[in-house]
């Protein structure tokens, strides 16, 4: 129940998937209460950023948070494996502007962050409870939408419809929304693509560090490209969940309602977080101090303090695959 950061700083390096350039990340311990905090070092003066909905300002292809003049992209994956491990304080420092792709999933985030170690902090951990439905509608396509209802178990129902990929086509899972089901059941899920959709965004500059090494990537003509097949059956849908679950962890907090998506993206998952970052008559903050929250403090606290906690995490060998 209490809030967590990571034991010792540990430091990466990788290429950003969209801009193909260099970069170092370095993760820190920090404080009860300071959140999760990215610093971008490479500019001067250095600039912080606190990873909230509010920072988001672009979802165009990935999760975008700053300003157009400071920002860091695609944290959704790095802020999903800190949400599986339950970590809510961090300071991220990182030289570029774009966070490494390492395989395009939380894995390999997930094996850093256990070799720096969780370490719990004295301070109790506050939870967001939903009260009424929120929904959230896509206005340039209808059957597009995510909403979150109440729920006495923190859940998630997300599908897919790729009617120009037959290869993908139409998917759902449905699952708990806790640490544990992210590391055991979505982690190892990679981003994805159709070849097209490469031609296109490589047109636009993007993509420059993209391969069949870190996104699974779709052929009209010759079906799945990567040689080495699908990590599961239904990888297209689980990633969807895994981006969703990133982006749903700038609010902070866990969760607890049912998340329900259909056709979703970074553009309706961040819309939603925003929603349910500030209290209202839908959304209850429950501090440590508030009453009942003992009530409610077993429907989310499935978050393993390590790796090792996770007998059935037997997909890490899929970090080097």
């Amino acid at each position: 129940m209490n809030q967590r950061t990571v034991a010792r700083t540990i430091r990466h390096s990788g290429v950003g998937l969209h801009s193909g350039l260099p970069v170092q990340i370095e993760i820190q311990p920090s404080g009860a209460n300071s959140g999760i905090r990215f610093v971008r070092t490479d500019l001067a003066p250095q600039t912080e950023i606190k990873a909230t909905p509010q920072a988001v300002f672009d979802t165009t292809l990935a999760t975008r948070i700053g300003s157009p003049s400071a920002y860091v992209s695609t944290v959704e994956h790095l802020m999903a494996a800190l949400f599986g491990l339950g970590i809510d304080n961090a300071r991220i420092l990182v030289d570029g502007p774009e966070l490494p792709i390492v395989d395009g999933s939380a894995v390999p985030w997930l094996i850093l962050l256990d070799e720096a170690g969780v370490e719990e902090l004295p301070t109790p951990r506050s939870v967001r409870v939903i009260r009424k439905a929120v929904e959230i509608v896509c206005p340039r396509d209808p059957t597009r939408f995510i909403r979150v209802e109440p729920s006495k178990d923190p859940h998630i129902t997300y599908s897919i419809d790729f009617k120009n990929s037959e290869f993908i086509g139409e998917q759902t899972v449905s699952i708990a929304l806790n640490g544990r089901s992210l590391c055991e059941e979505l982690a190892h899920a990679r981003t994805f693509c159709t070849a097209e959709e490469v031609d296109y965004m490589r047109s636009r500059g993007l993509a420059r560090g993209g391969s069949l090494h870190n996104a699974v990537v779709v052929s009209r003509a010759s079906g799945l490209l990567n040689t080495q097949g699908l990590r599961s059956p239904d990888e297209f849908v689980r990633h969807k969940v895994l981006d969703c679950i990133g982006d749903l962890a700038l609010i902070g907090t866990p969760l607890i309602g049912h998340v329900i998506a259909h056709k979703a993206g970074h553009d309706l998952h961040t819309a939603l977080a925003k929603e349910l970052f500030v209290e209202s008559e839908s959304v209850e903050l429950l501090s440590p101090n508030t009453r009942g929250q003992k009530k409610n403090s077993t429907k989310f606290a499935d978050f393993p303090s390590s790796l090792a906690d996770l007998p059935l995490f037997a997909r890490l060998s899929l970090v080097t695959g």
